[in-house]
């Protein structure tokens, strides 16, 4: 019943009815709904044969903790779902759309536990990788279309992996161009540790 009313109310935003077309607060409302439903586990909202192209866990499994929030990721005004292991994105990190009929994973990661997504409040995605006293930084945004599109890359190295290296160490690098470290630091807060979300803007599920 409660799939029948979420792809009614889409079908009434897509024929623009009521000027529901320029109503993004109801447009949110009824995608909100599709996510709640699909995070209590409704796995009815997920096309056909998803089992073989994502892996999505049981988000009511109470083994694990896990949290979400939504964010307008791609720019239209509609927000997406996000899905992390409770403060700890390394460990599972998940991205979810709703296009009026059905949630589509964006990005579903259990497996790299040095790389982790994380969303910025101002929609931009970060894909940091640590390694070895290595830390990379891709800054990036998601399509409409699911695809991404990269803004910028950070690069530091504060540690040798191999004692013998020949490698510059330490070495800070931004989108290609050497810099110092109080540039790169002065950057890394500006881009990403200043436009982090609230912990409070994650709900427990």
């Amino acid at each position: 019943m409660k799939r029948i009313i979420v792809l009614t109310l889409a079908l009434i935003c897509t024929l623009g009815v009521v000027g529901c077309t320029n109503n993004k607060e109801t447009i949110n409302n009824s995608v909100i709904e599709a996510y709640s439903a699909f995070l209590s586990g409704d796995k009815t909202f997920l096309s056909d044969g998803w089992e073989e192209k994502w892996y999505i866990p049981d988000f009511q499994d109470t083994a694990l903790e896990y949290e979400y929030t939504y964010l307008d990721l791609d720019g239209d005004g509609v927000v997406e779902l996000l899905v992390q292991l409770q403060d700890d994105p390394s460990g599972y990190n998940a991205v979810f759309h709703f296009d009026g009929e059905q949630v589509l994973c964006w990005n579903s990661d259990s497996v790299e536990g040095s790389c982790r997504d994380y969303p910025l409040c101002n929609g931009i995605m970060v894909r940091q990788y640590d390694y070895s006293g290595m830390r990379s930084y891709k800054l990036f945004r998601y399509k409409s279309n699911g695809e991404t599109e990269n803004i910028s890359n950070l690069f530091a190295r504060d540690e040798l992996i191999y004692s013998d290296s020949t490698e510059p160490c330490p070495y800070y690098e931004i989108d290609g161009t050497e810099v110092d470290k109080d540039e790169f630091n002065k950057q890394i807060n500006s881009l990403i540790t200043e436009q982090l979300i609230k912990r409070t803007d994650w709900k427990e599920i």
